[in-house]
């Protein structure tokens, strides 16, 4: 079959490179790749949604994946439905379970779904009576999309109310309009990313990802600056994740979620049970390359068995040992990331640490790759312990602005 993957970071070159093993694939067709694994397909040029579509439909592509979420909020799905090309993503109303925090925590709370406490803001004169409701630290968030970095953990009433008004004053545009006021909570964070098909909903093995700038959690909230899979988690725990995962099905039944896509549930392992942090509607940047090659099944059947609501009876198959991921991004990520410097040597590195690497903000300059934004490449492995390979890889990739976090699942099989 032929397919169009919409995206061009680091996740679409994963689901690219894996849709690539299918023996279904016919041909892969790309819209917006970074000129990183723009090889491994044909481009399509475009004006727009409704021009992508008609192009599609005219070169007979049966199904669009799409990666990011920028697209999903803003009704990309919705005109290829009208042509009646499969797609794995939901339309502009369900995609609004990432596109505002506050609809999502109205989900939560009609479904029953655990959570923190929140209340919303979109007026100066509110914050003083909102913050006095919560306890120091509090979480602020922009109710919008905000590319990861729209979340901000207050260790002061006056922190919170500074970046409150920094966000009603447009840091992050129409996405800050309305903020969310939540309750931090505490506990170990779990990426629980999930197939839908409108009936059932199937879940991946759980990931985590690290969110945090700098090592030991500190610093802004990124993108994501490395993941690994799958999680170690307590008997209790899995217990209470299976659970959570009925109760999302249940709900999203109940709600009538007519889609075939990817839900991504950001939890948060508390002492008093596992709770929802946020929604994300397709895969997660940096956990997807991780998550995908540590798959041991044929991506595409399952997105084909999610379009054609078949998941009931599907069952993902898993490599054994551990996958791990270090994103490597450029000097200044998140605020101000340096562009240029060449990226040399990958080939090399590839063959003698056995890593595979994904391309992100790159773009090309004559015979060679340069970066071009701010989280530039990930660099992963398969294996028993496989951070050692990746370490050295990333210690001697020839790209002179990088900056990696040094320990991104060091403390595998520990409890922090």
């Amino acid at each position: 079959m032929k397919v169009l993957i919409y995206g061009g970071g680091a996740r679409e070159h994963a689901i690219a490179w894996k849709i690539s093993q299918s023996p279904l694939l016919t041909k892969l067709y790309l819209a917006k790749p970074n000129d990183g694994f723009s090889n491994l397909g044909e481009e399509i040029e475009f004006s727009g949604f409704v021009d992508l579509a008609n192009k599609s439909k005219q070169e007979g592509i049966e199904l669009l994946i799409v990666g990011s979420e920028d697209p999903l909020v803003n009704g990309i799905v919705d005109e290829f439905k009208k042509l009646d090309i499969s797609v794995i993503g939901p339309g502009k109303d369900w995609a609004m379970l990432e596109g505002s925090k506050a609809f999502a925590k109205k989900f939560m709370k009609d479904n029953d779904i655990p959570t923190g406490e929140y209340l919303t803001i979109n007026n100066k004169s509110e914050i003083d009576e909102v913050l006095n409701q919560f306890s120091i630290p509090v979480v602020v968030k922009a109710d919008g999309l905000a590319a990861g970095k729209g979340v901000f953990i207050a260790q002061s009433k006056d922190d919170a109310k500074r970046t409150i008004e920094e966000f009603l004053d447009g840091k992050f545009g129409e996405a800050s309009k309305n903020i969310v006021v939540e309750e931090f909570l505490e506990g170990d964070e779990v990426s629980l990313i999930s197939l839908w098909d409108g009936e059932t909903l199937l879940p991946m093995i759980p990931a985590r990802d690290y969110k945090r700038l700098l090592e030991d959690d500190q610093g802004p909230n990124t993108g994501g600056m490395g993941a690994y899979c799958p999680v170690d988690l307590k008997k209790e725990e899995q217990t209470e994740i299976n659970e959570y995962i009925n109760k999302l099905e249940a709900a999203l039944k109940r709600e009538n979620a007519d889609f075939a896509g990817v839900i991504y549930s950001g939890l948060i392992l508390t002492k008093d049970g596992i709770k929802v942090l946020e929604y994300n509607m397709r895969f997660g940047d940096p956990e997807t390359q991780p998550l995908l090659m540590h798959l041991d099944s044929d991506l595409l059947v399952l997105f084909v068995k999610a379009a054609k609501k078949q998941l009931k009876d599907v069952k993902i198959n898993w490599k054994n040992d551990m996958t791990l991921c270090v994103v490597v991004a450029a000097d200044g990520y998140p605020f101000s990331p340096k562009k240029g410097g060449y990226i040399d040597n990958v080939r090399q590195i590839q063959l003698k640490y056995g890593v595979q690497v994904f391309y992100a903000g790159v773009k090309q300059e004559g015979s060679k790759l340069i970066a071009n934004g701010g989280r530039v490449l990930s660099i992963c492995k398969n294996g028993q312990y496989p951070h050692q390979d990746v370490y050295k890889a990333a210690e001697e990739l020839e790209y002179m602005h990088k900056y990696y976090r040094k320990d991104i699942a060091s403390k595998v099989g520990e409890r922090v």
